[in-house]
């Protein structure tokens, strides 16, 4: 499953785009984490959804269905450059110390694809390394790691983006919807997004990625937003199924949301410590470039960024995190694709043909939108 294959990166199999992200993590200066309270909107507090392998909901399905070619603007990949807040007169609040919000060292990704759908991943450097958080390490880690996934629509009148969240690490948000305020001018994108708990509104501006000069027709299959589904025969027991997405795109970047289905949100007056426990230890999400091996049918994420952090494992063991790969391989048929793993321990040789491999794990997607044209 994503999130559980672990590894040091391998040169081998590094993308075209890889040096370039991950030097964000140690040379990115003055740009900040968001904090998952700047997406909170007052009174917006619906709790997740439960339903077996469901897809959208319906006001996510009407979002994503009426867009068109309105969304061409800002349809892409694209990078974290900065985020500020400001106070009630406008002017620029100072950075603070990490991990919260606008602190000196952060990393994220954000994709829109031409169909209405979109993901965004931020890390802050600096968080705790954990596999179980305590309470009090989850209450310091609310604010260093966002991720949301859903749907959206433009509305170039108001230029601003309507938002429906399909899911996020804050529980709170999760069936949502919000507007962003957007401004594209060129390659840049600013967003200004809704005020937090305490009434400070943010503004993230974002750097278009470029797409990779050489698309093959198998990257052509695989870019794209995929949505969990049951594997091929597994038993309904009543189980519901985890949501979430995983994303490739042409620039050569991927991103992976996955959240428990019946997560609790926070109490009114904000989260308690088991309450942060609750949430951070029910989502898992990374990002970061990927390659491609097409002779032996896998790809690699390559992991700038993840909710865990695991490197302190040894190598024959669970491992995961920052500076981790994790191969995947891939069966493609018509809209499905099965990503099969054989090790937790980074990239191993690919099964030589008619081999009956003994798979440490599978998931499946489903492709939501159309596959990209050659």
């Amino acid at each position: 499953m994503p999130g559980r294959v672990e590894g040091r990166p391998s040169q081998t199999h590094r993308s075209c785009g890889e040096d370039r992200f991950s030097s964000q993590l140690t040379c990115l200066s003055g740009v900040a984490a968001l904090a998952v309270g700047v997406f909170l909107v007052t009174g917006c507090n619906r709790g997740p959804e439960t339903e077996q392998g469901s897809s959208l909901d319906a006001a996510g399905a009407a979002m994503g269905a009426s867009v068109g070619s309105r969304v061409e603007g800002v349809s892409g990949t694209w990078e974290l450059v900065s985020v500020e807040r400001r106070d009630a007169t406008g002017d620029r609040l100072a950075r603070t110390e990490a991990p919260v919000l606008q602190a000196a060292g952060a990393t994220g990704l954000l994709v829109f694809d031409a169909t209405g759908y979109l993901g965004l991943a931020i890390m802050q450097d600096g968080r705790p390394s954990y596999e179980e958080p305590t309470p009090e390490e989850a209450m310091a880690d609310l604010e260093g790691y966002t991720g949301v996934f859903g749907t959206y629509t433009v509305n170039e009148t108001e230029e601003a983006l309507n938002i429906h969240v399909r899911g996020s690490r804050d529980p709170r948000l999760t069936g949502t919807n919000q507007v962003w305020q957007a401004i594209k001018e060129g390659d840049r994108l600013t967003l200004e997004l809704p005020a937090n708990g305490s009434g400070t509104p943010s503004t993230l501006v974002w750097q278009r990625v470029s797409e990779m000069a050489q698309l093959t027709p198998t990257h052509q299959r695989v870019i794209g937003f995929w949505e969990h589904v049951p594997n091929d025969g597994d038993v309904e027991d009543g189980t519901p199924l985890r949501p979430g997405f995983i994303i490739y795109t042409a620039a050569g970047r991927m991103m992976v949301h996955l959240m428990s289905p019946t997560r609790d949100t926070f109490s009114a007056d904000g989260p308690r410590p088991d309450q942060a426990q609750a949430a951070v230890s029910t989502y898992t999400s990374y990002f970061g470039p990927y390659s491609l091996d097409e002779a032996g049918r896998y790809l690699v994420h390559h992991r700038v960024a993840h909710t865990l952090d695991l490197t302190d494992r040894p190598l024959a063991e669970r491992r995961t995190g920052v500076g981790t790969d994790a191969q995947r391989f891939y069966e493609l048929v018509d809209d499905t694709m099965v990503l099969r793993f054989l090790s937790t321990a980074g990239v191993v040789s690919a099964p030589a043909s008619g081999d009956a491999p003994e798979w440490d794990g599978m998931i499946t997607w489903r492709r939501l939108g159309p596959a990209r044209e050659n």
